[in-house]
Formats: structure tokens, C-alpha cells, sequence
């Protein structure tokens, strides 16, 4: 059985899968899903407390499949996760002029200098973007091409490295075996995206509890992975706040299960208001990799408060772009096993088990960044 471990603001999910040899995708087999506080906008503030979940997560797991546990894998999706894109060179190195793995490697690290702040930040992925050889663009594979000169254009997604620590630190009292860490956004990318849309230009939002994340896709590689420290909580408060309300009462209000009187109008503009201010700072993201108004496939929104009322109306008016809420994506890839969205990064992890080799986007993610940040993940690991 693959785990895929979830620790969001709001709560702590895990997945429990199999791989079926007639089955395209990972078969889910078991869920967990418990209430946390011990994190603050995704990052871990009570060590003791989301240890323990991490420890209850996948021995429930076990109990109710009966199965022991071959791979985990942990998302990250806390403030602070945010990627830079860095140029570097290197010399080719073969006496022939053919580009090797070496070489590559040697401009990566060249690139790694670029990264601000890049002391106090943890590279989570390395994903290389673009190769130019003796100035000339290559595409495809550029091992064995002959040059001298080799520059490449590469994204770093980073995290803060006290956070990091902290995580480490968390892992090693749950003593868990963790096969990977992956950035949250790009493993709910794996059900939630069509190849067509991450080809053509597509933005990925994640709006939970205490974060949003942004994922932006085009040409099939990633170009921005960020977070803002906005979420459905912050709705939440605002109704609190705006209808002098206690905080249960105003997230019964926000998802429409409430039976007090209130002015539906109001619940709108309040809700409206904190929208359009999300929208500036998505917007602000995408003016870094200049695609504001500028994505072919639109805006895809998941999470757990990506159901609020009007969130689809100011989105499409704010950002101005086609936007589709994620709901069905799981359902299909599931066989009706999982309906919410939220699901999306625990399952998107059990897709980078490193034995589902015939799988598609394995190939296509772990080949751009798994082999080559191997001794960053290799230091969580017991």
C-alpha cells in the first residue's frame, strides 16, 4: 500500500492505495481525515500534536485494509512555498562536444547561485525549463547534442529551511519511513490537470483552509509554484466580524447550512470583498511570470473553500479567464471513491510510488526532478 500524507491548515488527510495491474490509476482502498490544530497557514506549530496524527494516520490505515505500508509520501503546501527561475552554464565537458548528465548537472548548480536568499531556503524540486547550446534553443533531449556552451533555464521550488526543520524534526519523532517529499500543488496537478490544459497554459488555485497555493503550468512544465497566506478561514472571520457573529456560526453561514436570519446580501458582499482581494494577489503572482489574463486553459480551482457562494462569478470577472471549479476529476479517476477535491494532493501523491514506472506523469515529473534532488529528500529519511 502507497500513503499519501496531506497536512493541511484545517486538518490532516491520508490516502491509502494499491496499484491493479488492470487499473490505470492507484486504486484507493482507505481514508483518514482528522481535525488538527497544531498548524498555522500550513506550517506546524505543536510538533507533538501532528506527529501523533501522522502516527494515527497510517496505523488506522493499516488496521482497516490489513495491508503494511511500502511507500509514504508527504505534500507541502504551508506560507513560504514559493519557486524562483535561475539561468546557469557550464562548459561541455567531453572531448567529443557531446552534452552528458555531468554537464547539465554542473550548470544546475551554476543556476542554484540565483536564488535569492537561496542560504535560508530548502530546494524542494529542481526542474530544469529550457536548454540553449552555443545560444541556440534545443528542444527535447539535449543529452548527446554537440556544443560547447550549455545554458539552462531552471525552476527552483524552494521552502523556508526553519520550516523544513521543523518538519524533519516532526517525521523523525513519528518514525514513519517517508519516500518522498512533494510540493503539494504539483502532486494534485497529477488528477486534477489534462496534459492538453498544462500544454496549452493553465493555472491551478487551491484554496484551503488557511492557504492558497498557485500552480501555473505551460508547455507541460511548471513556470510558478507560490502560496499566499489567505484562506476559507479568513472568509470565515470576515462574516464573524461583519455580522457580530461567533466563528461556528459564521462558517454555517459561509456553507450555507445555517438557520439563523441573516441578510444573504451582506454574507455576499463581505464574501465578495475577500475574494477580490485574493484575486489581486493571484493576479500579482502571475504578473512575475508575466501571464496575467494570458492562460489558453483558464483557471482550475480546488480545495476546501472552493465551493464558497460567488467564487466563481468574481474570479472569472477579477481574473478574467475561463474558470472551472474541480469536481468530477475525482470521481472518475476514483470510481467514485473520493468526491471531494480536497483529496487531490494525498491522492496525487500515490502516483509517485517509485515501482508505477508505466505511469505517464512519473515519468514526465520524476525525470525532470527526482534523481536530481535525491540528497534532499535522503536527509528525512530514518
Amino acid at each position: 500500500m502507497t500513503v499519501g500524507i496531506d497536512i493541511g491548515s484545517g486538518s490532516l488527510r491520508a490516502l491509502g492505495c494499491i496499484h491493479e495491474d488492470d487499473k490505470r490509476f492507484p486504486v484507493v482502498i482507505g481514508t483518514y481525515k482528522k481535525a488538527t490544530e497544531g498548524i498555522e497557514r500550513g506550517n506546524i506549530t505543536d510538533n507533538e500534536e501532528v506527529a501523533q496524527a501522522i502516527i494515527d494516520a497510517v496505523t488506522t490505515l493499516e488496521e482497516e485494509t490489513g495491508r503494511k505500508t511500502a511507500h509514504t509520501l508527504i505534500s507541502l503546501g504551508a506560507v513560504g512555498l514559493s519557486s524562483h527561475h535561475s539561468n546557469g552554464h557550464a562548459q561541455v565537458s567531453r572531448g567529443d562536444s557531446s552534452v552528458t548528465d555531468l554537464d547539465i548537472d554542473n550548470a544546475i548548480k551554476d543556476a542554484n547561485r540565483g536564488v535569492p536568499d537561496i542560504r535560508n531556503k530548502a530546494i524542494v524540486h529542481t526542474i530544469p525549463m529550457k536548454y540553449k547550446l552555443d545560444g541556440n534553443e534545443i528542444q527535447g533531449n539535449i543529452v548527446g547534442v554537440r556544443g560547447n556552451r550549455l545554458e539552462v533555464k531552471t525552476l527552483f521550488v524552494t521552502y523556508p529551511i526553519q520550516c523544513m526543520n521543523v518538519l524533519k524534526k516532526v517525521l523523525d519523532k513519528a518514525d514513519i519511513r517517508i519516500t518522498d517529499i512533494v510540493a503539494g500543488p504539483i502532486a494534485e496537478s497529477i488528477p486534477l490537470l489534462t496534459k492538453r490544459q498544462k500544454v496549452a497554459g493553465v493555472a491551478l488555485i487551491n484554496i484551503g483552509a488557511g492557504v492558497t497555493s498557485i500552480l501555473v503550468y505551460e508547455n507541460n512544465t511548471p513556470l510558478l509554484i507560490s502560496t499566499i497566506g489567505v484562506g476559507g478561514d479568513d472568509i470565515t472571520k470576515d462574516i464573524a466580524l461583519g455580522l457580530k457573529t461567533t466563528l461556528d456560526e459564521a462558517e454555517e453561514i459561509k456553507c450555507g447550512k445555517s438557520s439563523q436570519l441573516h441578510s444573504v446580501r451582506r454574507v455576499e458582499e463581505i464574501i465578495e470583498a475577500r475574494l477580490e482581494d485574493l484575486c489581486i494577489k493571484i493576479n500579482k503572482e502571475l504578473d512575475r511570470i508575466h501571464r496575467r489574463e494570458l492562460l489558453p486553459a483558464g483557471i482550475v480551482v480546488c480545495g476546501s473553500s472552493s465551493m464558497v457562494p460567488r467564487l466563481e462569478y468574481i474570479f472569472r470577472a477579477e481574473l478574467k479567464l475561463p474558470i472551472k471549479i474541480a469536481s468530477h476529476e475525482l470521481v472518475r479517476l476514483t470510481d467514485d471513491t473520493l468526491r471531494d477535491s480536497g483529496w487531490a494532493r494525498s491522492y496525487g501523491l500515490t502516483f509517485l510510488a517509485p515501482y508505477d514506472t508505466e505511469n505517464e506523469v512519473l515519468k514526465e515529473l520524476l525525470t525532470s526532478f527526482f534523481t536530481r534532488v535525491k540528497k534532499v529528500f535522503s536527509q528525512f529519511l530514518p
